[in-house]
Parts: structure tokens; C-alpha cells; sequence
């Protein structure tokens, strides 16, 4: 008869809150899948639960849900979030809000949102550097370097430095990021990548939000990303 929704906000970070009767009638509208808005919960204190009472959608995904890659493309935005977001909660916010909002009106462009998205939640993360030198020795990079992985400093380092060869970040997908790290999440979706390039950059920035996670992530797990 009921159904339980986990929210984000901006404040409080992740709730759990119940609609009641919300598998049926009317109340069944209240919190689509990846959207957004405003809430009015009611907080139980002999429970220590929230219930939803009221809600006004600010955003409501229509392309999203027509695909099964963008489907999957927006669970992963909510579950890293979840996993990653405690300590930056206007931030993630912000961007989970706005990725989703990108992802609605571009479907077909999952990849290219998802690439975008995991290199601006590392920046918030702490763990972006300018991927100039090797953050380990401190030695330059070569123009056409491939760095390699260090799962111990959880970043790109050169080949000397890391301990898995597992993962891997070709010149030009480095030269992206690089040129992306100052830009806004907007435009660097609107900077050109070949798609070759994006399933390389792609994999590689997977990899990194994996291990940051420390455990498997159901979305990238599926094989649908």
C-alpha cells in the first residue's frame, strides 16, 4: 500500500521517507524516479521516520525514461551520489541536478553526460589533480604519456608509480579532462569527443569511482553504462 523513496537534499543530505498509500490513486505521483523538487515531510519522533505529505516537481524526466541506457545512466548519477555525496551535499546537489536535467534532453548522449559527470563529482571529491606531473614522484608528464593507477593515493599516477595495470589513461583523454577541469559541468558537455575516446575515458573514470567507492557499484556492475 505504501511506498518508501529516498531523497537528497540539499541540507540533510539523503532522507528515507514513506509516502502512504503511494502505489495507488493519487499519491502515486508524488516523487517520480529522478526528479526533483519541493518536499513537505512529516517527521515521526517515536519512529524517527519522515513521511511525505505534499510535493512540488521542479523537474519531471519524459527522455530519461524512453531509454534503457539513460535509465541506467541516471540510476548510476543517484547511486554514486548516495555513496559519495555525505560530505558535499549543496555541491552534489547541484550537480546531480543539473546532470540529470542534461541527460533528460539528451538520452542518446548518456555516455558523454556520464564521462562529464563522474570528472566534476572527482573534483568535488578532493581527488582531481591537473594531471601534469605524477602526484606519487612528481615527475612531468611526457605530452603523449599514458598514466596508469594507484590504488593506494586513488588517483593517476605514471607507470612506475602505480600498483594495478588494470586501469589506464590514454594522452588524449587526459588532455580532456585537463582541458575540462575549469569549465562548468554545461560546457564541457558541449566540448566534441569521438566516441572511441569516450568508451576508453569512460571505463578509466568507472574504475576511479570504484575504487573511491570501495565496493562494486550495482549500476556499473550491469553493464549498461
Amino acid at each position: 500500500m505504501h511506498r518508501s523513496v529516498t531523497l537528497f537534499s540539499r541540507t540533510m543530505g539523503l532522507v528515507n521517507a514513506v509516502v502512504f498509500g503511494g502505489r495507488k490513486d493519487k499519491k502515486a505521483a508524488l516523487a517520480p524516479l529522478f526528479s526533483y523538487g519541493t518536499f513537505q515531510l512529516y517527521y515521526n519522533p517515536v519512529n524517527d521516520s519522515y513521511s511525505i505529505t505534499e510535493e512540488e516537481s521542479a523537474f519531471t524526466p519524459l527522455g530519461i525514461m524512453q531509454s534503457l541506457e539513460a535509465t541506467y545512466t541516471a540510476s548510476y548519477f543517484c547511486e554514486v551520489c548516495s555513496r559519495l555525496g555525505a560530505d558535499e551535499h549543496e555541491a552534489v546537489f547541484s550537480l546531480l541536478s543539473r546532470s540529470l536535467a542534461i541527460l533528460d534532453s539528451n538520452p542518446s548522449r548518456h555516455r558523454k553526460i556520464l564521462i562529464d559527470f563522474t570528472w566534476k563529482l572527482i573534483q568535488i571529491s578532493g581527488l582531481a589533480t591537473d594531471l601534469s606531473s605524477c602526484p606519487a614522484c612528481e615527475k612531468r608528464y611526457e605530452e603523449n604519456e599514458t598514466l596508469f593507477f594507484s590504488t593506494q593515493m586513488n588517483t593517476p599516477v605514471c607507470r612506475n608509480c602505480a600498483d594495478t595495470d588494470r586501469l589506464f589513461l590514454m594522452s588524449g583523454s587526459r588532455r580532456y579532462l585537463q582541458y575540462t577541469l575549469p569549465m562548468s559541468l554545461e560546457q564541457a558537455f558541449e566540448v566534441q569527443l569521438y566516441e572511441s575516446n569516450q568508451i576508453r575515458l569512460r571505463d578509466f573514470l568507472l574504475g576511479w569511482i570504484t575504487a573511491f567507492a570501495q565496493g562494486p557499484l550495482k549500476t556499473v556492475q550491469s553493464g549498461l553504462l
